[in-house]
């Protein structure tokens, strides 16, 4: 497959080369939970094309950057997930989505807002020094926290005999996973199974934004109504 190439002896020129076309580095975000069928990638990246979409995964296949499994011996259909080369671009991942964060003001109608892309810079803003494993049931998709002193793992899945379970709407779990809520504060709508004090400790356990984003009127309107406003 031939490639674009920038034609510089350069570590970032040459890095740009692979990853720099557009939706890539947001391909590796969503993977970086785990695998996904061709069919949940799209649907995570809202706005691509299928055929796009298809380019894009080729090209990374080709480069090393993922590759294609089966999510279960007797499953029909591919899942993609992150080779380890692709991997170990986790650490530029969140070098720029924590750069990019000082744009993010104000919510704008129109934008898009996935719980999962919100749950991929927790995993940048753990504080660390705890050891805890829970589980976190977003619109009854559960998600895995593995949580020890020096790192956090966070994967699409249930999470085996968890100490503390967060259950509820993406509308109000994106909010707490933010900052806005304390143990004492949580709406109704989250439910919790605590087996000790496991709330509190996951609730501080990452560093939170020193304001939450502003959301547009439209959206601040149907989050009133209780409407689905996906978390960002």
């Amino acid at each position: 497959m031939k490639r674009r190439t920038y034609h510089q002896f350069c570590g970032l020129a040459k890095a740009l080369d692979l990853v720099g076309e557009r939706w890539t580095l947001l391909i590796v975000r969503n993977l970086l939970l785990g695998p996904l069928r061709y069919s949940d990638l799209q649907h995570g990246l809202p706005g691509i094309t299928t055929n796009l979409l298809a380019k894009r995964l080729k090209e990374m296949e080709a480069h090393g950057l993922i590759e294609r499994v089966r999510r279960t011996p007797t499953a029909r259909s591919f899942a993609y997930r992150l080779s380890e080369r692709g991997a170990a671009l986790e650490p530029a991942i969140h070098a720029l989505g924590g750069w990019g964060m000082t744009e993010m003001h104000t919510v704008e109608a129109g934008d898009e807002r996935r719980l999962e892309w919100l749950l991929v810079s927790l995993k940048r803003r753990y504080l660390g020094g705890m050891t805890l494993t829970a589980e976190l049931v977003a619109d009854a998709v559960p998600y895995a926290f593995q949580l020890t002193p020096d790192a956090i793992s966070i994967q699409r899945g249930a999470a085996p005999s968890p100490q503390l379970r967060l259950a509820g709407p993406a509308l109000m779990l994106g909010p707490m996973l933010l900052g806005a809520h304390t143990a004492n504060t949580l709406p109704a709508s989250i439910t919790v199974d605590d087996s000790g004090d496991h709330l509190e400790q996951f609730l501080g356990a990452f560093r939170y934004p020193e304001r939450l984003p502003v959301l547009a009127a439209d959206d601040a309107s149907a989050a009133e109504e209780g409407e689905e406003v996906r978390a960002e």
